[in-house]
């Protein structure tokens, strides 16, 4: 199976955006993150004009866009709290959740993407081609990484950890029916609480590799 997407989960303080930039890089595949909408908005060559008028006559689709093309945000490996997706409307909205299943589908098609998040890996779970990874770990060590990441103390880092842990659990059971921790929602997991993020990539590498058709 050559495999032409990766699709790449992680839990909050197990380094899996460093994780999936070094896989993306090694693999010369783009990497798509949470900004995945403004991507398909760049593709589609939306132009300020087009933005101008979606501020007359606004559709869902281009309020979104326009959100994205107006803040863009930091670059993927940069800290930011976890958002609560099960409890933020747009991101529960059918609409959207259409829209970003269609931009995942989309890209899958061309190939050569690294996914971040967005449940690419339920999405994308009958696909040909598509190698799916859980970047996990263990409290003690994602706890130690988030001190640092945000400069706060232990008992918020933890608070973050279980509570993301648990909306993520959440959203992804009622809206795809799938077990968001489960190793059997992946080909791979990966326990990032010995191994540095540049490790962690290598192994997935190393997978990636071995599924690939062997030269002729």
């Amino acid at each position: 199976m050559a495999v032409t997407v990766v699709t790449i989960a992680r839990q909050v303080g197990t380094g899996g955006e460093e994780v999936a930039r070094i896989v993306a890089d090694a693999l010369g595949y783009r990497l798509l993150d949470y900004r995945i909408v403004q991507e398909a908005a760049i593709e589609a060559g939306v132009s300020p004009e087009t933005i101008a008028e979606a501020q007359r006559r606004p559709s869902f689709f281009a309020r979104i866009i326009e959100a994205l093309a107006s803040n863009p945000g930091a670059g993927a490996v940069q800290w930011g709290e976890p958002v609560n997706i099960g409890a933020t409307p747009i991101l529960t909205s059918a609409d959207y959740r259409q829209l970003v299943q269609d931009v995942v589908e989309d890209f899958a098609a061309h190939g050569r993407v690294v996914f971040l998040g967005h449940g690419a890996q339920f999405m994308l779970r009958d696909r040909p081609g598509v190698f799916r990874v859980l970047v996990a770990g263990s409290e003690g060590p994602r706890i130690s990484r988030l001190t640092q990441q945000m400069a706060c103390d232990e008992a918020t880092a933890r608070d973050v950890i279980n509570r993301t842990d648990r909306e993520r659990v959440a959203y992804f059971r009622e809206y795809f029916g799938a077990d968001w921790l489960s190793p059997a929602s992946y080909d791979l997991v990966v326990n990032t609480d010995r191994l540095e993020p540049a490790a962690a990539a290598r192994v997935i590498l190393g997978a990636v590799e071995l599924l690939q058709p062997a030269a002729a």
